[in-house]
């Protein structure tokens, strides 16, 4: 078995009294270690510590009976595991993102997985991890999304190998830009109901418009809106400044049967607005009384008050 720094040998002996391992970077050797044995037929394990890793070493087991005659081994070689290491490392700002994200690319010369451990500077407690846990040798990337504009951060990137020897950069300090893009809206939808007129209190009808979208970073919700189908919007509702990116906005007092336009707007953290393009839309006719409505149904049901058999 290998790792970095030395070398488990394994050999089995059979009527010797003692093992010489003789070991070095060369034929020469250089390095030798004694084992005592059974000369009845055993297993032995014997660690070699020391050595370079990712060095390939040659090694021979000379055997001694017990007159302490030495009887050559075979020479035979092993390479000791090479210490993972990462360079080239690249910090690259992905353009175009809803908030700050960077791409962090490095080399290893082992396989290795890849981990990147990031937070504010100034704020470790904030750290977090992204990781990846397949094993590569070469390049590796990642992005870290999410970041927070006009920010310091400290990277520090890391890997370890299959038998958890770990490789770990210097420190990277990078600052984030100016998070100017506007949140992305899509999936727009305008449903229209109607309320009932109350034949008691004498109110009218009236309409009331749904107005759901999704965007692709939390920002506000507001709607924009007026008669017609021109180019002005003569209302708007309350900003919900609930930042999320499923929207739903109720625009209430409406008049049936009208011809309404209106788009959706809203803004992230950093006060970037992204607006829908204007959606032309007719309110529902307007219904009945609840009342009437009650009777209507019961004259279906039943057959009643309408002359029905």
């Amino acid at each position: 078995m290998l790792v970095l720094t030395g070398s488990i040998i394994q050999f089995t002996s059979v009527r010797a009294s003692k093992v010489k391992i003789y070991y070095g970077k060369s034929t020469a050797f250089g390095g030798a270690k004694e084992v005592s044995t059974s000369v009845s037929e055993t297993t032995y394990s014997s660690p070699l510590e020391g050595l370079d890793d990712g060095t390939k070493y040659y090694y021979k087991i000379n055997t001694f009976d017990t007159e302490d005659s030495e009887y050559e081994g075979t020479i035979l070689d092993f390479t000791t595991l090479p210490r993972p290491k990462l360079s080239t490392i690249r910090v690259q700002e992905v353009r175009g993102t809803a908030s700050p994200t960077l791409l962090v690319s490095w080399v290893s010369n082992t396989e290795v997985s890849s981990i990147i451990t990031y937070y504010p500077e100034g704020k470790i407690g904030d750290a977090k991890d992204e990781v990846n846990i397949a094993l590569v040798k070469g390049e590796h990337k990642l992005l870290l999304k999410g970041l927070l504009p006009q920010t310091n951060y400290i990277l520090v990137v890391k890997g370890r190998d299959k038998i958890g020897n770990e490789a770990l950069s210097d420190a990277q300090k990078v600052t984030t830009s100016t998070d100017t893009r506007p949140p992305q809206i899509s999936n727009l939808k305008i449903e229209g109901t109607t309320i009932p007129q109350s034949a008691s209190q004498g109110q009218q009808a009236q309409a009331q418009l749904v107005v759901s979208w999704d965007t692709d970073e939390p920002s506000t919700s507001q709607v924009e809106y007026g008669e017609g189908s021109g180019s002005s919007y003569s209302q708007k509702t309350q900003e919900d400044t609930n930042l999320t990116t499923n929207h739903l906005v109720i625009i209430s007092n409406l008049t049936p049967s009208k011809v309404y336009h209106l788009k959706s707007d809203s803004k992230d953290k950093a006060n970037n607005q992204g607006s829908s393009i204007d959606s032309v839309t007719i309110t529902p006719k307007s219904s009945s009384s609840a009342f009437d409505l009650v009777i209507g149904n019961l004259s279906q049901v039943f057959g009643f008050l309408g002359g029905g058999k």
